[in-house]
């Protein structure tokens, strides 16, 4: 019996992360499509995402407080709230005037709730993980990504055929199916509380304050620091892979084509990623991945043709792929575990608010005032000042105060 207790629901975790990862690649990668759609400029684009970029920083520290310090309301009521207010921006999308304003401030609304959703669904794992249950995050996520990769292939010829208006009624159905979902999701039992002596009183461990958090683990900001630098041009093309498919002669379904092979590519490393990881260490996956961005980078430089651009993204598998499992584990492993919560929300800020923020916003600009080759060259340095970086923050001889691995 406590057998079956200690096993996790990763069957069902798996659904929550393709629904999520549909859904994002959704708000995110037809971002530009759609709001082109509705007469914005590429510059306004980038406004409109940067800002939602930068309120979900704000929204993912929120929520990562009061999930860490909240123990009498399970996390998927949480994201059962966030997802209903997203599907209600996007009803309002649908409904109210097709102008700037409306269009801004829904498309807002949802997009930056969209991007803090994602460390409290990691989270949610890792709850699991500290409860004594056996989830395997690592396949999880490859259905994420098998999600996401069918998403894509779809989209890309929907939008084709239907317009970008179209994504509208695709969000809503999946998130409102997700929502029915979480109602259903088990929650994890719940172990004693951890303590720490203090003389012969026994108190209750407590998350860190954020002053606490920034000067007890150095090693994870530097880390969050090259994973920004590493998903920044990942970002800036996920916005805006129109222009660059547009530019190699392509069209709307070309975009679905390449993020179908790129979310694809990544499902072996990302589903047999706790194996790797097992053999060579969650640093050393973390160095290959940051390896793959480089390559990744020269190769969308030197594309010649739409059919090159598409099949280069078979790279994915070495950077995202190996990224995906190595970094939840390694954040992990050197944040403590009353601290778990905030780190991966800080990680989700680092990823899925200031990256996109600065991709979208300097992106914007860039695709106006600088050739796209250009932009492409700026990619391959900062792809590799991310892997310096990374290099730097893995390395156990260094941060010996904080590290915990």
């Amino acid at each position: 019996m406590a057998n079956e207790l200690k096993k996790g629901p990763t069957g069902r975790y798996a659904l929550l992360q393709a629904g999520y990862f549909m859904d994002c690649l959704v708000i995110t990668n037809f971002a530009a499509l759609f709001l082109a759609g509705r007469n914005f400029t590429t510059s306004q684009i980038g406004m409109v995402t940067s800002i939602s970029a930068l309120i979900s920083c704000v929204l993912s520290q929120m929520l990562g407080t009061m999930a860490d310090r909240s123990d009498r309301i399970p996390l998927k009521y949480y994201l059962i709230v966030i997802m209903s207010v997203c599907v209600a921006s996007f009803a309002g999308l649908a409904f109210l005037p097709h102008t700037m304003l409306p269009t801004m401030m829904f498309y807002i609304t949802a997009f930056s709730l969209q991007a803090a959703v994602s460390p409290l669904i990691t989270s949610l794992c890792l709850q699991f993980t500290n409860s004594g249950y056996d989830i395997n995050f690592g396949f999880a996520r490859s259905i994420g990504s098998l999600g996401y990769s069918l998403m894509a292939l779809v989209m890309g010829n929907v939008t084709e055929m239907f317009g970008s208006e179209v994504i509208i009624p695709v969000f809503i159905a999946i998130y409102a199916l997700l929502i029915v979902f979480l109602f259903f999701f088990p929650v994890p039992v719940k172990q004693e509380h951890m303590h720490v002596r203090a003389g012969n009183a026994l108190i209750e461990e407590q998350p860190s304050t954020m002053k606490e958090f920034v000067h007890r683990y150095h090693r994870f900001l530097v880390l969050n620091a090259s994973f920004i630098l590493f998903w920044f041009m990942n970002n800036l093309l996920g916005t805006y892979m129109i222009y660059f498919i547009k530019d190699l002669s392509g069209t709307a379904a070309d975009v679905g084509t390449t993020l179908f092979v790129m979310a694809f590519s990544e499902i072996p490393a990302v589903m047999f990623g706790s194996n790797i990881m097992g053999r060579i260490g969650a640093p050393a996956m973390l160095r290959i991945s940051m390896i793959g961005g480089v390559l990744k980078a020269v190769l969308f430089f030197i594309a010649p043709n739409i059919t090159f651009w598409i099949w280069l993204n078979v790279t994915h598998i070495l950077m995202s792929g190996f990224y995906q499992v190595s970094a939840v584990y390694y954040v992990y492993s050197i944040v403590g575990k009353k601290d778990i919560v905030k780190g991966q929300s800080l990680m989700g800020i680092a990823t899925a608010g200031i990256c996109p923020m600065l991709a979208n916003c300097i992106g914007g600009w860039m695709i106006e005032a600088v050739p796209l080759k250009m932009i492409l060259l700026i990619g391959i340095i900062i792809q590799s000042a991310a892997m310096i970086i990374c290099w730097i923050a893995t390395d156990q001889n260094r941060f010996k105060a904080d590290y915990q691995g």
